[in-house]
């Protein structure tokens, strides 16, 4: 799992496409829109969901972020395994002066936790929609699982990704292509579908009837507050990129095709996917479908299509469709326990964290007891999310992203750091779009924070659940920093 772990030579073969395929295996292009459209449904103000102008936000916040990592990535290519984590380490150790010192120390102390926010809830998000779309697809087929099942579902789904990390099982480009392949021809057809669902329009519905009566209607924004939120929202789809990184070690060239595989990624998973995904899916939603309430709404599109524009192959469409969800899913989780275990084990050698996260498995080299406790807070969190309902699951999902803007904030903040008085230091590259970055980060989280708690119902108990989670998070931090300053 890591070069420190892992007795082998890695071979560095990855190329460019290699490092792009990779890189979007955490968020498989298009996948998740058919679990989170509930989500972001229910996160309407005005009455209105602002789901697209959303996610497009929150592409260009991770865009301009991912141009602050590649400058990173090219100062420190050698970061492999280590991801993210590893540039402010590099900061730390170019420090003599002792108070500099002390203050670099801190920096990577924040960006280890702040990592851990994102990476330790992330895969109990996709645990939760893993169950999500188990429980969907079992209540259609006439079964009614129970509190306890819908829990069990979710901890079987942890415990054998975890099975599979502990075995040193990270993919392989081979699969992450034909993954990627999969989801990018799945949204094709579903694309066509919707368009063609709507044009047709062989329901004969009335404009009133569609829930946006016009395209415009799809793009356009129509509340500042429901914009930000979405876009908060809306991160989930975008995170990964600077996971790339951990390829660096597999790389033939990391210091020129791990900041272009990022950028590459998000173009792909964003722009071609995403907002593709979204706008169709907006173009087809009518009032038969509650999106607020389905636990997939495309899912009934699907059976929509099949039923109606297809003539009766409703269940196919839909249960295919749930398919290549579902291996996404398991491929998306998989990668995220794989970078969370990795930087868990990499902040235990450094003593950041306990000492326990970093033994590793006498046969396999991985850091066992990390998986181990990674895989059971996973499958806490998941059964929380599909037991406690939308709040909860709109309160985890707010938590990892929250994680994510603040690494991302810490990533822009150490560029410019980095790059200040350097001979290679440039106005635009290390300073103002940093800034850019720094700024669009922390200012959606508190302006998210704001609306979120201000704006009542389902949307401020999940954003208290979701500050609940990182106050304890940041409490937890805090006293493991000055415990081992001691």
């Amino acid at each position: 799992m890591t070069t420190e772990s892992n007795p082998k030579p890695v071979r560095k073969t990855l190329g460019l496409t290699g490092i792009t395929i990779n890189a979007m295996a955490l968020t498989a292009p298009g996948a998740f829109l058919w679990l989170l459209y509930q989500v972001q449904a229910a996160a309407s103000f005005d009455g209105v969901a602002d789901i697209w102008p959303g996610v497009l936000l929150a592409l260009l916040s991770a865009m301009i972020t991912a141009l602050s990592f590649g400058e990173l990535a090219r100062r420190y290519p050698e970061a492999g395994f280590r991801s993210a984590y590893h540039f402010a380490d590099r900061f730390f150790a170019r420090q003599k002066n002792p108070r500099n010192k002390f203050l670099a120390r801190l920096g990577k102390f924040a960006t280890g936790w702040a990592a851990h926010l994102y990476y330790w809830i992330y895969p109990g998000v996709l645990a939760a929609f893993m169950g999500i779309l188990a429980d969907y697809l079992l209540r259609y087929f006439g079964y009614q699982p129970t509190v306890f099942g819908e829990a069990l579902l979710v901890a079987a789904f942890s415990a054998f990704v975890g099975f599979l990390a502990l075995r040193g099982i990270t993919g392989t480009t081979t699969t992450s292509v034909v993954l990627n392949t999969v989801q990018l021809i799945t949204l094709l057809i579903f694309a066509i579908l919707a368009i063609a669902f709507r044009l047709i329009n062989p329901a004969s519905f009335s404009t009133s009837e569609w829930v946006y009566p016009s395209a415009a209607s799809i793009l356009l924004p129509h509340s500042v507050d429901g914009v930000i939120f979405q876009a908060v929202l809306a991160m989930i789809l975008m995170v990964g990129f600077e996971s790339s990184t951990a390829l660096g070690a597999s790389a033939s060239n990391a210091q020129r095709d791990v900041p272009r595989g990022a950028i590459l990624a998000l173009v792909i998973q964003g722009l071609f996917a995403y907002l593709v995904g979204y706008f169709v899916a907006g173009l087809a939603l009518n009032v038969q479908i509650d999106a607020a309430v389905s636990h997939a709404p495309l899912g009934d599109l699907a059976l929509q299509f099949g039923e109606i524009l297809l003539g009766g192959y409703g269940t196919t469409l839909m249960v295919f469709f749930g398919f290549t969800v579902a291996i996404a899913l398991l491929g998306g989780a998989l990668t995220a326990i794989n970078n969370g275990v990795r930087i868990s084990f990499a902040m235990a050698l450094d003593d950041e964290m306990p000492d326990v996260l970093g033994f590793l498995h006498p046969k396999y080299a991985t850091p066992y007891n990390t998986v181990i406790l990674l895989s059971t807070v996973c499958a806490i969190i998941g059964s929380a999310g599909i037991i406690g309902g939308l709040p909860v699951l709109m309160g985890i999902v707010l938590a990892s992203n929250l994680g994510a803007f603040l690494l991302y904030a810490l990533l822009c903040l150490l560029t410019i750091v980095t790059f200040m008085g350097d001979s290679s230091f440039n106005v635009f590259r290390h300073l103002l779009f940093p800034l850019i970055g720094l700024a669009v980060n922390i200012g959606l989280v508190v302006a998210a924070a704001k609306i979120g708690l201000t704006a009542g119902g389902v949307i401020t108990q999940a954003s208290m659940i979701a500050l609940g989670i990182a106050v304890t998070w940041f409490v937890v931090s805090v006293a493991f920093y000055f415990v081992k300053r001691k």
